[in-house]
């Protein structure tokens, strides 16, 4: 399958139910220049549904912050899953475009996760007091993955240490993306020439 590069501006398949038997992508309707609005509409609706999260009057619960947080943000990843997909098994110039256009901005939508100071504050006080939350196990494990995820992508971090680590993380996104880009032009262009009854004998022997 080949992405085409325009896209019908009247619908998107991305952000349409998949629909059955399995719910898969749609992938003979889906164009290149579909991600762009669609990642977009994605990250505004994620970021909609944190701060519903982080704004909730209630105090916070593992069902109410933990579990509200980890079931929010499907749309995008649904699209982000596809498109990882698509770029690493058949790419294209205009899939490539997309890929370095959305590069910072989805390191930008982490970062602005991970420092919601509202979404924080209730993640560590459930932490604080993790042990009067007659947790089971599983709940109390995420709950610990979950605050440290937050503190070592910089929910502490204030000020313009917060502005420098963004900074940081949207170069490396984009860096690492030009990487990767520069690696698969690299290796399409190499050919492995078996002339002989002794280079096909030492192929067969190649393990990755």
């Amino acid at each position: 399958m080949r992405l085409q590069s325009t896209a019908d501006s009247t619908f998107n398949p991305l952000l349409q139910p998949w629909g059955p038997p399995y719910g898969l992508p749609p992938f003979g309707q889906v164009n290149s220049a579909h991600f762009v609005p669609a990642f977009e509409s994605a990250l505004a609706q994620h970021l909609a549904e944190v701060e519903v999260i982080a704004t909730r009057p209630e105090t916070p619960s593992f069902e109410n912050t933990i579990a509200e947080l980890d079931t929010s943000g499907r749309l995008l990843d649904r699209i982000t899953l596809l498109f990882h997909n698509l770029t690493a098994s058949e790419t294209s110039p205009a899939l490539q475009k997309v890929q370095l256009e959305m590069a910072p901005k989805l390191a930008a939508h982490e970062n602005t996760i991970f420092m919601h100071a509202g979404l924080f504050a209730r993640i560590d006080a459930l932490f604080e007091k993790r042990s009067t939350l007659n947790l089971n196990p599983e709940q109390l494990r995420v709950l610990e993955r979950v605050h440290l995820d937050f503190v070592r992508a910089g929910a502490r971090l204030t000020g313009q240490q917060r502005a420098r680590y963004g900074e940081i993380m949207g170069e490396l996104a984009t860096l690492c993306t030009q990487f990767g880009q520069n690696l698969l032009a690299e290796e399409s262009t190499y050919t492995l020439e078996l002339k002989t009854e002794a280079d096909r004998a030492e192929a067969g022997r190649i393990r990755c």
